[in-house]
């Protein structure tokens, strides 16, 4: 087993048992039935599948300038528990069915309360915004009680507060994108800078540094994680279209019945005849794409050359993102293990 592995799934049940342990007490404390219904379903949902990779990462940002302990544990909990927040509220605006193979929060909500009477979305939908409410207050809850020294913490929550504002940035980007004939490569590296590598690979390794108390210079470990989580995005986009939905635990056909404009879509479009590019874009625009339009549409981001310009960028993206680690100053083996999860990250078939 490589050695980054061995570390990551070490920390990942750390990780995990935390989780549960700060979850589980959440629910206890619900004094009303309905509250602890909801907690308990924010509780399943959160434990439910996840790589957490963001508690990873946070953690490693912090384990490559302080010493780890279990203070660092329970103050990655904020990352990973924010991340059912926006998921939430996400499958909500893409009326997205299932999450990690499992139904995603508001119709789990739909079948739990109303017995799946369809008339009663809307109301199951509020439940939805209501529990990614109470996630996020429990996100900064869990870095708010972790036991770091406070001015650390105070500085903690500060950069998680920033998280979740250029996360929301990204997602303004996003929600008009499918709105934007004019939406281009440049719009959207913007929006995977924003929305995917703020919140998914440099948020968490700034946030754990902050938590170390380090006070050496982060730009360049900031500029690594900016890179990796554009190429993070692209990859997952790849997955979105070419993966294994069994693996992927989601509906292949998600990401184009949402109208997304991915990198594959926008090089599919310019690169493409008058014919291709007319028949993507109303791909895009069907919302309920068949499946032999879908197996047309993957043919014509093959014979476009879209999906290896995007493989090709992933790759330059993430060779750069190294070189920049390449001169962070911190412990070499925490580094190390950086490194390999980075590769792993783009490369997963999940």
């Amino acid at each position: 087993m490589p050695a980054w592995k061995d570390y990551t799934d070490g920390l990942r049940t750390e990780i995990n048992s935390e989780l549960d342990l700060f979850l589980t007490e959440k629910v206890n404390q619900s004094r009303d039935h309905m509250v602890r219904e909801i907690s308990s379903m924010i509780r399943d949902y959160s434990l439910r599948g996840g790589k957490r990779v963001r508690p990873i990462l946070l953690i490693l940002g912090h384990d490559l300038f302080g010493k780890h302990d279990k203070k660092i544990v329970k103050a990655s909990l904020s990352i990973e528990i924010s991340q059912s927040y926006f998921l939430i509220q996400d499958d909500i605006m893409d009326q997205s069915d299932s999450r990690r193979g499992f139904p995603s929060f508001h119709m789990e909500a739909l079948q739990k309360f109303f017995n799946g009477d369809i008339s009663k979305k809307r109301i199951a939908e509020n439940l939805g915004i209501i529990a990614s409410d109470m996630a996020d207050s429990y996100s900064h809850e869990a870095i708010l009680s972790s036991g770091l020294q406070p001015e650390i913490v105070l500085r903690g929550n500060r950069e998680l507060g920033r998280i979740f504002e250029v996360t929301g940035h990204g997602q303004l980007i996003d929600v008009f994108s499918g709105e934007n004939d004019d939406f281009s490569e440049t719009d959207l590296i913007r929006l995977h800078l924003w929305k995917t590598a703020k919140y998914t690979i440099e948020g968490p390794l700034i946030m754990g540094a902050i938590l170390s108390g380090t006070t050496t210079s982060l730009n360049r470990l900031s500029h690594f994680g900016n890179l990796l989580g554009i190429a993070f995005q692209i990859h997952d986009d790849i997955l979105g279209v070419f993966g294994n939905q069994n693996k992927t635990g989601k509906s292949i056909k998600s990401d184009v019945n949402e109208g997304k404009k991915t990198l594959l879509v926008l090089k599919a479009i310019q690169a493409g005849s008058p014919a291709q590019s007319s028949f993507v874009k109303q791909c895009i625009r069907s919302g309920n794409v068949s499946d032999s339009d879908f197996e047309k549409l993957k043919s014509i981001i093959i014979e476009t050359g879209s999906l290896d310009y995007s493989r090709n960028l992933a790759e330059k993206f993430v060779k750069k993102a190294k070189e920049y680690l390449a001169k962070v100053e911190g412990n070499e083996e925490i580094k190390s293990v950086i490194s390999g999860f980075s590769d792993y990250l783009i490369t997963r078939d999940s």
